[in-house]
């Protein structure tokens, strides 16, 4: 999703005509488009490509080696017949900075509309399941399945405590529901017993996009749902992202804060995206990494 935003508003900025390969790197649904539920149009055949531009990774090397990936400005001189690739030919680019896509926010809510069929499909599923995604219901996107293997990525167990215990604080009242790829890892997180489903990843899209509150995991999926939803109070995420258990002041993927984000440290401290930002920018000059 990042990919195809970005490519697309650069694109058009240009006056480039721009094409998506609608095949995911990774099948995760056996052939099947995992972005059906939505009504996404991928833009004309790809073809005719003569150059490609490198998208600018820095490394930083702490408790492990994080390639970092700021707003890249070279991309708005980007030519035309040109593909957006990854690091010195990486397959597949980052390009996970808000500031490339943030005066189309408006445009993209439409790029990446439901499906009528599908969200009257959901509805009727919260529906069976006693579901309302109210003002007292707050939503919990837990990642699992492969960041269990990641320790550096997948979320703290405080994380989780701490970020509920702040929407308690906001309302006395609230209840929660997990939404997750993985179930089993999501009960062994979670600080007390919690009502969780799964669906598919259109159901559970849609659920994280609808709720009036969240709390997401460092995942690009949490993150589409959440920056897209234009209904919801508030939005915890974990600071530093996808480094959150172990940065001491970097950004994984890099400058992914985001401004309708509220972050959640490890010391429970909540940080919004002004100084978010400021204080990672005052990091990165502080160890030269540009």
């Amino acid at each position: 999703m990042w990919q195809y935003a970005v490519c697309r508003t650069i694109a058009e900025l240009k006056g480039y005509e721009w094409g998506i390969n609608p095949s995911p790197t990774h099948d995760y649904f056996n052939g099947k488009s995992q972005m059906d539920f939505m009504e996404v149009d991928f833009g004309k055949n790809v073809e005719g490509i003569t150059k490609e531009f490198h998208e600018g990774w820095l490394t930083i090397q702490h408790v492990d080696n994080v390639n970092v990936t700021v707003l890249d400005k070279r991309l708005y001189e980007i030519e035309d017949n040109t593909t957006m690739i990854g690091h010195n030919g990486a397959f597949g680019g980052i390009y996970q900075s808000e500031d490339y896509i943030i005066d189309r926010k408006n445009d993209i809510i439409e790029w990446y509309r439901i499906r009528d069929s599908y969200r009257d499909n959901y509805n009727k599923l919260l529906s069976d399941m006693g579901i309302i995604l109210d003002d007292n219901l707050c939503v919990i996107n837990f990642r699992g399945g492969e960041y269990n293997q990641l320790h550096n990525v997948i979320l703290r167990r405080e994380y989780w405590r701490d970020s509920i215990s702040h929407m308690l604080e906001v309302n006395p009242d609230m209840k929660f529901l997990v939404v997750t790829d993985d179930i089993n890892s999501s009960k062994a997180y979670m600080p007390f017993d919690i009502p969780t489903i799964h669906v598919d990843v259109g159901f559970d899209y849609y659920v994280v996009n609808q709720a009036k509150w969240l709390i997401i995991s460092n995942s690009s999926f949490g993150w589409w749902a959440a920056w897209l939803n234009a209904g919801c109070n508030k939005i915890i995420a974990p600071k530093y992202w996808a480094r959150h258990n172990v940065s001491c002041g970097y950004w994984a993927t890099g400058d992914v804060y985001t401004r309708c984000f509220t972050y959640m440290d490890r010391d429970g401290v909540m940080s919004d995206y002004n100084k978010c930002k400021e204080e990672a920018l005052k990091y990165y000059e502080n160890i030269r990494l540009f």
